[in-house]
């Protein structure tokens, strides 16, 4: 199946209020789970392949299978269509819906993959057994509110000094707290804010940054999620991995897709990375120890679902009045150094 042909037989889906669209993200088309919860789950946790995902030089992930990564359905577009009307207490077949529903399609001229291997199956339905049962164990997640993300929309000139721009603010929710007041401190210290979101756009927590100095806020208990993830473009192919969120954002506003890790990457943040589908990783953390080990271990964990390379290392320079030696990140790099270093292959 094409992208076009999955795309269009998910919106005839819709249209007949059989399954409930979210958005693309990635090589997936996300959407409410048609299946448990007769169909009327709260968070959306099923996926539609929207084209063949490949790892190992290998279809993984046929284009138009429809997986749940709560109740582990799996199965090509078809005999899903065929389990959401039986659902519906309609006895037919998916394809003959999709003969009915779908203009031009006859059955001939869609290649679907019918049978679904078995050890694929077992293989996703197994990786989100544990997820499924944490979720049904734990308490329901708390998101931050609409009211408290509108609270902090502001701009300050440190922004524009970071070099973001008015578009990745507004897209990103960057905003500004005045008032925020960290543990044991008894004096407010102002911050710019980096929503974290998971997935499906539900606001975690924040990140927070102190305008004065090189200070890092975390809300305590939010989840390690990657930073920028929801924010990728639809078919992106090309990611560039980074430790900050001024980093990543600076790399979005250089025109390369990017993510942050907040540091180099926990088990749950690269399993959300390799779930993307993209074909090339470009690793970009600091030119530090913990960044090379951090690049190494991410360059082992990934290269199983795509190629991974290392961009240039950024020197440091040495201030021409104090002689001090400065450490420079992509945040310190000029449009052409940024090009430059982007381009070196490791």
């Amino acid at each position: 199946m094409t992208e076009e042909q999955v795309t269009e037989v998910l919106r005839h889906l819709e249209n007949a209020n059989l399954i409930r669209l979210v958005k693309p993200l990635g090589d997936w088309y996300r959407c409410y789970c048609p299946i448990h919860n007769s169909g009327n789950e709260s968070r959306p946790s099923c996926g539609v392949a929207l084209r063949d995902i490949y790892m190992d030089g290998k279809v993984k992930y046929p284009a138009g299978l429809v997986h749940c990564f709560t109740c582990g359905l799996s199965k090509n577009l078809p005999d899903a269509i065929t389990e959401i009307l039986n659902t519906k207490g309609v006895g037919r077949s998916g394809l003959d819906w999709l003969k009915e529903h779908v203009p031009g399609f006859d059955g001939n001229n869609v290649d679907f993959d019918f049978l679904i291997p078995q050890e694929l199956s077992t293989e996703l339905v197994n990786r989100y057994a544990i997820n499924y049962i944490q979720t049904q164990t734990q308490s329901s997640p708390k998101y931050v509110s609409e009211k408290e993300l509108a609270s902090y929309r502001l701009t300050v000139p440190y922004m524009y000094e970071r070099k973001l721009t008015d578009e990745v603010i507004a897209k990103y929710d960057v905003g500004f707290d005045a008032n925020f007041l960290p543990q044991g401190k008894n004096k407010p210290v102002p911050c710019i804010t980096f929503p974290i979101k998971d997935i499906y756009g539900n606001v975690l927590g924040f990140c927070r940054r102190s305008i004065k100095g090189k200070f890092f806020f975390m809300d305590p208990g939010v989840r390690k999620s990657v930073y920028g993830l929801y924010e990728l473009p639809k078919g992106v192919k090309s990611v560039i991995i980074t430790e900050s969120c001024f980093n990543c954002l600076t790399c979005v506003s250089y025109g390369k897709p990017a993510v942050a890790l907040l540091g180099t990457g926990t088990s749950d943040e690269i399993d959300q990375l390799k779930m993307l589908g993209v074909s090339e990783f470009v690793l970009w953390l600091d030119n530090d120890e913990a960044g090379h080990r951090g690049m190494n271990k991410l360059k082992k964990a990934l290269s199983s679902v795509a190629i991974v390379r290392k961009a240039g290392e950024i020197p440091a320079i040495e201030d021409s009045e104090t002689g001090k030696i400065i450490n420079r990140d992509i945040n310190n790099l000029t449009r052409e150094e940024f090009e430059f270093y982007y381009s070196q292959k490791f």
